[in-house]
């Protein structure tokens, strides 16, 4: 298992790394402390990366639809 700090997961999913510590503490990404220090397992970040992909062009579809208008 390879061991991953907030900045290669940072640049793994193209976000910032405060987003990874948001996300890190409300559970939304795989993580886990050692010594005081947050890591994530490479294949852990890969499997939740799966799991986030939408199946088909109309799934998605469906779920920009909900999503608030501007001036609406």
């Amino acid at each position: 298992m390879r061991l991953l700090t907030i900045k290669e997961v940072s640049e793994m999913i193209q976000a910032k790394p405060a987003t990874i510590y948001q996300w890190a503490e409300t559970g939304v990404i795989p993580c886990f402390k050692l010594n005081g220090l947050l890591r994530f397992s490479e294949d852990d970040i890969l499997a939740w990366i799966k799991n986030c992909k939408k199946e088909s062009y109309l799934e998605y579809n469906t779920l920009a639809d909900r999503r608030p208008r501007k001036g609406g």
